[in-house]
């Protein structure tokens, strides 16, 4: 063996050596290893994810009884640090600063709504790349079946309740004229709906059918046509850390091919439901 390849093979743990082995064999050399190579090196060194997020629901008077929120923002942030091995902190952030609390690392990552058709800071800055979650929704109505109403145009100057991070469905209400009442989570304003305070509740599409599971939710099943566009929940990340873009995305794959979001809307309905029933201790007042 000639001496400067036997050199290169016993310091072959070197990556200068190990890339210029590779050269002269013909073999494609291996980029280094290091901190550049790894998904989201700021919050490794940080000890914390931090992800920021369109709502955090204003927190519980004390003594309050906890409920679900509307979102699963958090639980998706809590999912993904736990695939990272790092704990997560959440934060708001307003649409209009996305793209630069993302830019000065204020933020690991946001959660933002892609709506059809409209466009969202942040969601079209060259920055700022864009990967999907997995999830799409659009409201839909729940209302007591023994009542007439069936179709959007008989819903103007009726009540019409939400959680207030429910957007999309403040944004369908106010457009057919309707009078939007909003509610810290979304249970309270399902509660003001069984109570009769509200006309229409409004939860999204894809939590409406495992809600209406319930036996307790049968006299509450009918619902309107579904209307006004899809929102799809995606992720944001610095569009520069292309390792943090392709682990993430390769993620959000898995978490399909897991058919994850299905548990998660189920378990969410089965919280709100609990949450109800705690919230009404005696039979529902209508009987």
């Amino acid at each position: 063996m000639k001496p400067w390849l036997r050199f290169l093979i016993r310091c072959g743990r070197s990556a200068l050596a190990a890339a210029a082995l590779a050269g002269l064999l013909g073999a494609p050399a291996l980029a280094p290893a290091g901190p550049s190579g790894q998904p989201f090196t700021q919050a490794r060194e940080r000890g914390t994810l931090v992800v920021g997020v369109p709502y955090l629901a204003p927190p519980a008077a004390a003594g309050a009884k906890l409920r679900t929120p509307e979102r699963l923002d958090t639980v998706l942030a809590a999912r993904l640090g736990e695939r990272l091995g790092l704990p997560v902190r959440v934060v708001q952030v307003e649409a209009g600063r996305r793209a630069a609390v993302l830019a000065d690392g204020t933020v690991d990552l946001l959660l933002a709504d892609r709506v059809a058709g409209q466009s969202a800071p942040g969601l079209d800055d060259p920055d700022v790349a864009v990967v999907s979650a997995g999830y799409k929704a659009r409201p839909q109505a729940v209302i007591r079946s023994d009542t007439a109403l069936r179709r959007w145009s008989q819903v103007k100057g009726r009540s019409i309740c939400m959680a207030g991070a429910a957007f999309q469905a403040q944004a369908l209400a106010a457009r057919w004229g309707a009078t939007v009442r909003t509610f810290r989570v979304p249970s309270d304003a399902l509660v003001a709906v069984r109570e009769g305070a509200c006309d229409i509740g409004l939860v999204d599409d894809a939590a409406w059918g495992p809600l209406m599971q319930f036996p307790e939710w049968k006299k509450f099943s009918a619902t309107l046509p579904l209307d006004g566009p899809q929102a799809e929940r995606v992720w944001l990340a610095r569009a520069g850390d292309e390792a943090s873009v392709r682990w993430l995305a390769a993620a959000m794959r898995q978490w399909r091919q897991q058919d994850v979001w299905t548990a998660m809307i189920r378990k969410w309905a089965r919280d709100v439901a609990f949450d109800v029933y705690l919230d009404q201790e005696v039979p529902d007042c209508h009987g």
